[in-house]
């Protein structure tokens, strides 16, 4: 029973740490989302990656939308962030100075503007086959 109460202290000091260093400024459970559709058919655009930027992120902080152009993030730190949408086919496009707050979701919808391929064709995907005839 001695060991239970030296226990408690303990348990009830660490319990404490962990608050703190979740209220310390850093990542916390801000949660941004949205969706991504195509300007043209006004449709969702699914596999779009939405790439985060702020001076509170280290590495790579980056999403997919889903069949419904959904995407969210939770864990980011409270302050300016930049958003980055990017797919092969669509022109690349950049959001940036978001204000996020703790427990105050943001909601963002993105119109993705298409490629004009008709403009500039990209000969790398399909290349062009040659029949070389042997006599």
């Amino acid at each position: 029973m001695k060991n239970n109460k030296a226990i408690l202290p303990c348990f009830l000091l660490f319990a404490l740490t962990v608050v703190t260093k979740a209220s310390s400024g850093r990542p916390v459970d801000v949660r941004l989302h949205g969706y991504v559709t195509d300007a043209v058919t006004k449709k969702p655009v699914s596999g779009v990656v939405v790439s985060v930027s702020a001076p509170g992120i280290t590495g790579v902080t980056a999403a997919v939308t889903d069949a419904d152009g959904y995407f969210s993030f939770y864990q980011l730190p409270a302050e300016q962030i930049n958003l980055q949408f990017g797919k092969k086919g669509y022109v690349n496009y950049r959001r940036v100075n978001i204000s996020v707050k703790e427990k105050n979701p943001v909601k963002i919808t993105i119109e993705f503007t298409p490629e004009n391929k008709e403009e500039e064709p990209d000969e790398t995907e399909y290349p062009i086959l040659r029949m070389l005839q042997f006599n």
